[in-house]
């Protein structure tokens, strides 16, 4: 899993930081890497998986996208970075530390994927990971949305900053090259 990881560019101290606090795993036959969502009870509440050695991604069985991976800021911090998938999480946090910004200051959410909005944007609804998030964080009231550079991801961030509630900030930053924050 850690060699993994850091083969994909993810700084060692922000694996060994999710491995401590039980937001990853390796899978029993050690061919996945298992990313965890909580509730804010504590409670393991999603799992993502992502294959090692093949290009499966997928979740376990009974998972509930509403708490899927993050990574919560240690101060009350009103904004959260919201990425398309766990490995981009844990990516943007990489890019923090390298520009010598403390990531564990910003609230880092994946959206366990996007979705296809709906055709009249004003239409479709918020991810549910997003809308779960700012429940728990009432405190939070900009969101920086940092989803991919293809179609799906580009749509689904003039979904959001189309139907994001009254009070809230959206900035669209998408990565300025490549197809994802990994990237």
């Amino acid at each position: 899993t850690e060699s993994y990881l850091t083969s994909r560019g993810i700084h060692p101290q922000i694996i060994a930081y999710c491995i401590q606090h039980g937001l990853l795993f390796q899978s029993e036959n050690g061919n996945d890497v298992i990313f965890v969502g909580y509730d804010t009870k504590g409670t393991r509440r999603y799992a993502a998986l992502r294959s090692m050695t093949t290009d499966y991604k997928g979740e376990a069985t009974g998972s509930d996208k509403h708490f899927s991976f993050a990574l919560p800021a240690c101060v009350e911090n009103p904004a959260v970075h919201l990425c398309e998938c766990a490995i981009d999480v844990m990516s943007y946090a990489t890019l923090c530390k390298l520009d010598g910004i403390d990531w564990r200051r910003h609230n880092l959410l994946s959206l366990a994927g996007v979705y296809q909005p709906k055709k009249k944007m004003e239409e479709s609804k918020l991810p549910v990971a997003l809308t779960r998030f700012l429940d728990d964080h009432p405190h939070v009231k900009t969101v920086y949305l940092h989803l991919d550079n293809d179609t799906a991801g580009r749509l689904a961030a003039k979904a959001i900053m189309a139907v994001m509630p009254e009070g809230y900030r959206v900035e669209n930053k998408p990565p300025p090259r490549g197809k994802d924050v990994n990237d």
